[in-house]
């Protein structure tokens, strides 16, 4: 048997081969991961919202028995418990993996708050006093094009 036929046989690939297989890869990832950090962002800001609505309804029961609102640490006395740790600033606040909680913010007229962060490279979601029934987004100007998106999408819908 002559054996010139299997040894003609290529074993394993070029580099043109591989560069192409690579390049492929790189183009799929860079259209990925965009929409990917998009999704993680507005998971967590859908989080935020929820507890955002829920603090505010726990901030008008407290005004309706206290015939005042709760101040910037006062977390603890609105009827609801907020999962994390105790963030100790301007006052006792809520501190989770992504965000900060209160019910009151540097305004002085908001029924809740949360704060993404890292500070400086963040955004506000909020409901104030004057509206209750709009949730609100503020952002810093360093902050992401995600970030400013989903921000300005929950201030002109209301949603994300």
């Amino acid at each position: 048997m002559n054996n010139s036929y299997t040894s003609n046989i290529r074993q394993g690939f070029t580099l043109i081969e591989l560069l192409v297989v690579v390049l492929i890869i790189g183009i799929l990832a860079s259209v990925a991961l965009p929409q990917y950090q998009k999704a993680v962002e507005k998971s967590r800001m859908a989080e935020a919202v929820i507890l955002v609505k829920a603090i505010a309804e726990a901030n008008q029961v407290y005004y309706m028995a206290n015939g005042q609102y709760a101040g910037i640490g006062d977390l603890e006395l609105l009827d609801i418990n907020i999962p994390g740790a105790i963030f100790e600033d301007a006052g006792t606040r809520t501190q989770t993996k992504h965000f900060i909680y209160s019910p009151l913010g540097t305004l002085g007229t908001e029924l809740a708050v949360a704060q993404r962060q890292p500070f400086k490279q963040s955004y506000y979601i909020w409901i104030s006093r004057e509206e209750p029934n709009k949730i609100k987004c503020t952002t810093y100007p360093q902050v992401s094009s995600i970030q400013k998106q989903l921000c300005d999408q929950l201030n002109q819908n209301g949603t994300l």
